[in-house]
């Protein structure tokens, strides 16, 4: 039960920090080419531990969740992510999340460490509508508890 606690921990701070990508502030220049960071803090609204197996870790273990994302205490989005065991021996799963903000979306993956609470970084892999052509890189930083986190966006559009 703890190391699936700890799966927890890691599979949503990385829904977390992806799901920033998204805010409004990234499609609001008129600017071709553009560079920016946006923070955003993300709070787990609901999750459900999807067991393989009843007699413990197993490959195909799954952790399905979905976020509020806030900047300055005001919801800007939210955010849906299945993160899956992919390797019992190295600890790792493969975590995809889609943020939602005003319509358009952005997507998002990592590999991530199950259980490791230390910062990480995953890559934007696309958008729609306004956010079309997304890429870069998210930073994320969880908190104490594993349901909360700080995302930085490192967006290239």
């Amino acid at each position: 039960m703890g190391k699936r606690l700890g799966i927890l921990g890691a599979a949503i701070a990385v829904a977390a920090l992806v799901a920033g990508v998204v805010t409004p502030a990234w499609g609001s220049s008129g600017n071709n080419s553009q560079h920016q960071a946006i923070r955003v803090v993300a709070i787990v609204t609901e999750l459900n531990l999807v067991p393989v197996s009843s007699t413990g870790p197993s490959l195909g273990d799954e952790i399905v969740f979905a976020e509020k994302l806030l900047q300055g205490g005001k919801q800007v989005g939210h955010e849906g992510a299945v993160c899956t065991t992919v390797s019992l021996a190295r600890q790792e799963a493969q975590c995809v999340a889609t943020y939602s903000f005003g319509g358009a979306q952005i997507t998002a993956q990592a590999l991530i460490t199950l259980g490791s609470l230390a910062p990480y970084a995953g890559a934007i892999t696309g958008g729609t509508g306004k956010y079309e052509g997304a890429k870069g890189e998210v930073r994320v930083r969880t908190l104490t508890g594993g349901t909360k986190g700080i995302l930085t966006f490192d967006l290239q559009h």
